[in-house]
C-alpha cells in the first residue's frame, strides 16, 4: 500500500474495522510511503480472535511489521490502533520514528479530566448490554458513543451482524484503555518518549476524543496537535483529504532528514 520503496509506514485501523478502511486516506497522501496495513486480531481477514489480551495481541501484531519494515518506520494508527501505535514506541522505541495518532482512545490520559468521568457515565449502558449479552444493544451503543449512532442504521445487515459478532472483544479493552493495565501513562514514561507526534481530533467528535489529545499533547515532548475541520471520530475514512493535509504538511520535513529505503 503506498509508494514501494517509500519510507516505511505501519497503519493500525480501528476496532471493528480491518486493514482496508485505510485505502482512502493512502490514496489522499502525498508524502512516499511504503505502507504495511495489518488486520487486528479477530477483525477482517486475521484468525479469530482466542479469548487472550487483545491489546497485548495486536501490539505484537503490529511489532512484527515493524520489524518487517527493516527501518523505523512512521506508524499511523487510529483510535483504539492509535493505542497501539503509541504503546509500539514506548515498548520498542528503536523500531519506531514518528508516530500518527487518530483520535485514541487511551481514555485513562486523561483520568483527571472532567470528560473521563463523563466518558465511565455514558458508556455504562453498552457495558450493561455486554453484560446481558446483548451484543446487538452493545454494538449500537458503541457507534452511539463514537458519535454516529446514524451510521450503525445504515450500516448493511452483513456488516452488521459481522460487528455485533466481534463485541465480546470489547470486554476485554477496559483494563488498558481506563485502567491503563499496560502503564502506557504512568508518570515519566509519556515524558521521555523521544519521536515525533502528530495528534489528530475531529472538530465534531464527542468531548473525550479532544480531552485525550490535548492530555497526551501536554505530555508528549514533541507532539503537535490538530482538529480535523468538520469530521468526527471515523475521520481517516469520512474525512481523508483533510487528515492526508494535515500529515503531509507535518511530515514533510522530516522526511527530508530521512533515507528512503533502497532495497
Amino acid at each position: 500500500m503506498g509508494v514501494p520503496g517509500g519510507h516505511p509506514a505501519v497503519l493500525a485501523h480501528c476496532f471493528l474495522g480491518h486493514s482496508g478502511g485505510w485505502k482512502r486516506l493512502m490514496g489522499r497522501l502525498q508524502s512516499p510511503l511504503d505502507a504495511l496495513a495489518f488486520d487486528l486480531p479477530g477483525h477482517g481477514r486475521s484468525a479469530p480472535w482466542d479469548g487472550g489480551d487483545l491489546h497485548g495481541q495486536a501490539t505484537a501484531a503490529l511489532a512484527a511489521l515493524a520489524e518487517q519494515s527493516g527501518a523505523p518506520a512512521l506508524v499511523i494508527g487510529h483510535s483504539f490502533g492509535a493505542t497501539l501505535a503509541l504503546r509500539q514506541a514506548l515498548e520498542a522505541p528503536q523500531t519506531v520514528r514518528a508516530l500518527v495518532l487518530i483520535e485514541p482512545v487511551l481514555f485513562a490520559a486523561a483520568r483527571d479530566e472532567p470528560e473521563f468521568a463523563e466518558q465511565r457515565l455514558a458508556d455504562a449502558p453498552m457495558r450493561a448490554a455486554m453484560t446481558r449479552d446483548d451484543m446487538a444493544e452493545a454494538a449500537a451503543l458503541f457507534f452511539a458513543l463514537n458519535g454516529d449512532a446514524e451510521g450503525w442504521a445504515a450500516l448493511p445487515p452483513a456488516a452488521r451482524a459481522q460487528m455485533i459478532a466481534q463485541m465480546p472483544m470489547m470486554r476485554v479493552t477496559a483494563p488498558v484503555l481506563y485502567e491503563d493495565s499496560a502503564g502506557l501513562v504512568v508518570p515519566g514514561r509519556l515524558e521521555a518518549l523521544d519521536c515525533p507526534v502528530l495528534l489528530l481530533a475531529g472538530a465534531g467528535s464527542p468531548p473525550i476524543f479532544g480531552a485525550v489529545v490535548r492530555a497526551l499533547s501536554r505530555r508528549l515532548p514533541q507532539a503537535v496537535a490538530h482538529r480535523v475541520a468538520g469530521a468526527g471520530h471515523m475521520a481517516p475514512i469520512t474525512h481523508p483529504a483533510a487528515v492526508a493535509g494535515l500529515i503531509d504538511d507535518w511530515l514533510q520535513p522530516l522526511l527530508q532528514t530521512a533515507k528512503p529505503r533502497t532495497g
